[in-house]
């Protein structure tokens, strides 16, 4: 006999998982699936503004069709879990119950700290990096979270709902700077798990070192610019079955993280100079097709409509030079375990 739990737990666990989780309760885009795995998002693309002529049939300028980007998001974390409750002399009520005290602690001990460690190695590669030669210590670090703070600025992101997820070993480095000491206004508050206090209009968020990838100092993003969506497929209790003298939970997790492509400049991080994949090059002439080139041995994917190669639909894999004309080459390296997202590059090519 199976009993379900899925129906009975989702929304406790579901609770577990946004309080426990660093990363997901400052995810606050909306998605919406289209099947099982896939969500898509539309971006609809703006037209410039133009002089209003005063005679003619076109005052109002050109008439265009209203064009939109169309990115699909598949969910790629497929994970699951087992264990048993030995039966004893317990009722299969106190087994249900202790099976589903279990589920919650699984929950918040193994699956929540993996999801948050993959979110951040994620999040950093699809948005805007910045690069520094050396870790940022004290007498910098509040200067390069300003640069974040700029950044957002200069991109019109909302100025509410920033945040900046900090490694915990960074933490005295902006505890000890002297910006942070001369600010009085967090003595005596009480603040939510995780969160030290604001920098620059950020709200930092203190995260462990293990769930920082080498080389990544800071995340600086908007809630607005990340997805988180997460799914419970199936939690079950199996009574008795062969072999065992007991229970045996079962349980399977679908997730993912998206950065969503119309707000990537609402994400901004800073690594180590050493650590970003170098720019892929674009090579092309009058006679010969085009190549595209990295020399970390990356991926590279591009596109020929101009759209952003990390996101966009239309995207490609590089694997042989190709013909194109009168286009818009876009180019990026990724996809490397120990390397972030290289600069996208952009190469008009013109006809053959």
């Amino acid at each position: 006999m199976a009993i379900n739990l899925a129906t009975k737990y989702s929304k406790q666990i579901e609770s577990v998982f946004t309080h426990d989780s660093y990363v997901k309760a400052h995810c606050k885009a909306k998605v919406d699936f289209t099947g099982a795995k896939t969500v898509r998002v539309y971006m609809l693309h703006t037209t410039p503004l133009v002089d209003y002529q005063r005679s003619g049939t076109s005052r109002y300028g050109q008439i265009k069709d209203i064009q939109d980007t169309v990115i699909e998001y598949t969910m790629s974390q497929d994970k699951s879990f087992t264990g048993v409750v030995d039966k004893g002399d317990e009722s299969e009520q106190t087994i249900t119950n202790k099976a589903g005290q279990w589920l919650r602690q699984q929950m918040r001990e193994q699956v929540v700290p993996m999801a948050d460690e993959y979110a951040l190695g994620k999040i950093v590669n699809y948005g805007h990096i910045d690069c520094i030669d050396e870790k940022p210590t004290a007498q910098n670090i509040i200067t390069e979270i300003f640069k974040a703070r700029t950044w957002f600025n200069n991109h019109r992101v909302p100025r509410e709902g920033r945040f900046i997820y900090i490694p915990a070993s960074m933490t005295p480095d902006i505890m000890l700077s002297k910006e942070w000491c001369g600010l009085d206004n967090l003595a005596g508050k009480q603040l939510p798990t995780g969160v030290i206090g604001t920098v620059a209009g950020f709200t930092i968020i203190e995260i462990p070192d293990y769930m920082f990838g080498e080389n990544h100092f800071f995340t600086a993003m908007h809630e607005q610019a990340v997805a988180f969506p997460y799914k419970i497929n199936a939690a079950k209790i199996h009574t008795d079955p062969v072999g065992i003298n007991g229970a045996v939970i079962e349980g399977r997790q679908l997730y993912d993280v998206f950065v969503l492509g119309s707000k990537a400049d609402a994400v901004y991080s800073l690594i180590k100079t050493e650590s970003r994949l170098s720019k892929p090059t674009i090579t092309d002439s009058v006679k010969t097709a085009v190549t595209l080139q990295s020399s970390d041995s990356a991926k590279i994917y591009y596109t020929l409509d101009g759209t952003d190669p990390r996101f966009s639909m239309t995207r490609e894999l590089y694997t042989a030079p190709f013909d194109a004309t009168d286009m818009t080459v876009s180019v990026v390296a990724m996809d490397i375990s120990d390397k972030f997202t290289s600069e996208i590059v952009q190469k008009e090519v013109a006809g053959k």
